[in-house]
């Protein structure tokens, strides 16, 4: 489910290996850690100077993620930024996140890729070719999530982690076009 969040539920009973490496039952070359998030490598790194970022607690994506658990993942991404940057000296680096399977999450288990970008290397464009959008449709997207933020559609609050649906609840706003 979308936004699930188990808060203090182990690696037994989520069955995550994100949870595994978090809690020290399962293998991992980790680099970085602290008290609610790890780094380690990935087992299929793009190149050196990749490195997934994840919290300890199991959040299933970037919708279940509450402020503080954000603000703790984003400084953890920073510090492993700056390392990357000062053992490998990449031309570049790209920080990527993906929702949902939709977008690619294969581990659903948030987690931030810190990737180390080189001329040439083998992971290529990230973005698609541009599109130039219909005359006023960004007016209408600009417009529908400015109405979803002033519904409330903000990060998620304590209160929300704890319920046990991991939905938004009232909170979520949905918005028609």
């Amino acid at each position: 489910m979308a936004g699930e969040v188990t808060g203090d539920m182990t690696a037994q009973d989520t069955g995550c290996e994100f949870c595994r490496i978090a809690e020290g039952s399962a293998f991992a070359r980790v680099v970085d850690e602290d008290r609610e998030t790890v780094a380690f490598l990935p087992l299929q790194p793009v190149g050196d100077g990749h490195v997934l970022v994840v919290p300890r607690r199991h959040v299933r994506d970037l919708w279940g993620l509450d402020e503080a658990t954000a603000m703790a993942l984003t400084r953890s991404v920073l510090r492993v930024a700056h390392a990357v940057r000062s053992a490998f000296r990449p031309a570049g680096l790209n920080v990527i996140h993906s929702s949902g399977e939709a977008a690619s999450q294969t581990v659903m288990h948030l987690h931030v890729h810190v990737v180390a970008r080189y001329e040439g290397d083998r992971m290529g464009s990230i973005w698609p070719p541009p599109l130039s959008p219909e005359p006023g449709r960004l007016d209408v997207v600009a417009e529908r999530l400015r109405t979803a933020l002033a519904a409330g559609a903000t990060t998620r609050s304590a209160e929300q982690d704890s319920d046990e649906n991991g939905e938004m609840g009232e909170r979520q706003a949905t918005v028609e076009e």
